[in-house]
């Protein structure tokens, strides 16, 4: 299966509705309770896709994605939300790198910064002008 060695794919997903959903409340809500949400949105979504054969399993890989993949650099759901509530309040490239770090290829590494780089943007942060 191509996401047993995987440890980005799932992170990012999530990250992308913690991202969503934090911006469009102009970030007034707590990251846990994001991307507790976002765990659940996206194990239906890859469920409803065929990845899993239940929800169970569909809920528990997508939290594991998080809370235990990224071990040791992330110890647990709360230091993710940690990293991610830094990464979004602070722009601090903590997350990014561990991600960086875990990732199988050069496009993935790519998809890392590409995604991580529109949050940077937004908040009119160039490369080169940090």
């Amino acid at each position: 299966m191509p996401y047993e060695k995987d440890k980005v794919t799932d992170v990012l997903a999530v990250l992308k509705v913690v991202r969503r959903e934090f911006n469009r409340t102009s970030g007034r809500r707590n990251i846990t309770e994001l991307r507790i949400r976002a765990k659940k949105d996206v194990a239906e979504i890859e469920l409803s896709a065929g990845r899993y054969k239940d929800q169970r399993s569909a809920h528990y890989t997508i939290h594991d994605s998080y809370a235990r993949r990224l071990q040791p650099d992330v110890q647990s759901a709360m230091h993710f939300d940690r990293l991610a509530d830094d990464w979004l309040r602070q722009n601090s490239p903590r997350l990014k790198n561990i991600l960086s770090k875990y990732s199988r290829s050069d496009s993935q590494r790519d998809l890392v910064d590409d995604f991580f780089g529109e949050k940077m943007a937004s908040a009119g942060i160039v490369s080169g002008n940090l």
